[in-house]
């Protein structure tokens, strides 16, 4: 990786950014000669967050927090009794109880008891009343926020746009890997045996993206974002993962050797598998760098996988006509057809990827590179050139 592209990585930008934003914190606290200025930095640091949404729901949680944490705090220990440990512990569990319930009932005033807490245990035996530390501390978390929010917009924005399409991308190659086992068939019984740890890292690479895309909602409704509606991705891509827990239920025992009908849905099933991981694959790449991997910004087309898709279900059709199935053993033959369904409902919702993908995909900046030579660059497989459709016979031929 050279250096450039270390420094563009979004680890890089977030340290600089929570770097630059500490500073300034410091700088203003230090300005305005706020006794307690280290606050003003914590909340500028807390306020970094990997994207703009998320910086957005930071900033608000620290504020809500902090403003009804100070004004109930302060109440408190303006007429509540410190004179005795007995006294002091009464005081702040009535300074707690209501915070703590407002926290549980709205997850935005999660920081309330804990401002409380400081503004009530700092006002006891001071000169400063407690009105005035509440009032300090609230002015010093709005000074971070501020800064913290403006570092966001201004250096190194990170739009959750972004995130949803990198973390897409990552579960997309997941689910390219998942559907590559699950239609091998010659999996080794050691890499069946570990199926379920595959399908938990899927499923834990899903959560990630529920929470960029709710970041990049909270973007959309401030307008401070794209306005592409990131969620429809999201529920596709978990129902694609929910249609490999299905393959995977129907592939988790083998066919017997020497079954004729499983013989002949090998071909077919195989080319499910290919054409399946290639679109996966592809997808990905485009999701992840749109503009690198196809010159117009859309991900490969899905035709190949409904045809091959068409073929299996075509295949299993022939067999049933033929009274094959009804010669297998009742297992086989349930195995047979839930897999079927399984690969119909993944070609479908391959299909709407397809689509939902094509709607976020924003429009590329270069137009230099045919998909083949960016699959190439990429290090991945090609799509097949489709073969032009044959002419209907209801068409008169020209001439």
């Amino acid at each position: 990786m050279s250096l450039l592209a270390a420094l563009r990585a979004p680890e890089v930008r977030l340290a600089f950014r929570v770097t630059v934003a500490g500073t300034a914190a410091l700088a203003m606290a230090r300005l305005f000669n706020l006794p307690q200025g280290y606050w003003a930095v914590i909340t500028a640091i807390m306020v970094m967050q990997a994207s703009i949404g998320g910086s957005l729901k930071a900033a608000l949680d620290r504020f809500a927090g902090t403003l009804s944490g100070a004004a109930w705090g302060a109440l408190v220990a303006t007429f509540g009794q410190h004179d005795t440990l007995l006294h002091l512990c009464l005081t702040l569990a009535v300074a707690l109880a209501p915070l703590a319930w407002l926290a549980a009932r709205y997850p935005v005033c999660k920081l309330a008891p804990v401002t409380a807490v400081i503004v009530l245990l700092t006002s006891g035996g001071g000169t400063q009343s407690s009105f005035m530390l509440a009032l300090d501390r609230v002015f010093e978390i709005v000074i971070g926020n501020v800064i913290g929010l403006a570092v966001a917009l201004f250096v190194f924005p990170a739009r959750a746009h972004g995130v949803v399409l990198t973390t897409a991308a990552r579960v997309a190659d997941l689910c390219a890997d998942m559907l590559d086992v699950l239609l091998d068939p010659d999996l080794a019984d050691d890499v069946r045996q570990g199926l379920s740890k595959r399908h938990a890292q899927l499923w834990a690479a899903l959560r990630p993206l529920d929470t960029a895309a709710e970041e990049a909602q909270r973007e959309r409704r401030t307008w401070l974002g794209d306005q592409r509606d990131p969620a429809p991705l999201v529920r596709t891509l978990t129902r694609v993962r929910h249609d490999l827990v299905m393959v995977g239920r129907a592939t988790s025992s083998r066919a017997p050797s020497g079954v004729a009908a499983a013989q002949r849905l090998e071909g077919p099933q195989a080319e499910v598998r290919r054409q399946g991981v290639l679109f996966l694959r592809h997808a990905a790449m485009a999701l992840r760098a749109p503009s690198a991997l196809h010159g117009q910004g859309q991900i490969p087309p899905v035709e190949p996988v409904q045809a091959a898709t068409r073929a299996y279900l075509d295949m299993v059709q022939t067999l049933r006509a033929e009274g094959v199935l009804r010669e297998l053993p009742r297992g086989v033959t349930g195995q047979i057809y839930t897999l079927s369904f399984a690969v119909e409902q993944l070609s479908q919702d391959l299909a709407d990827l397809h689509a939902r993908a094509e709607e976020m995909i924003p429009p590329a900046r270069h137009q230099d590179k045919t998909p083949e030579e960016a699959a190439v660059l990429a290090g991945v497989e090609p799509m097949a050139p489709q073969p032009p459709a044959a002419p209907s016979q209801d068409t008169p031929s020209p001439g």
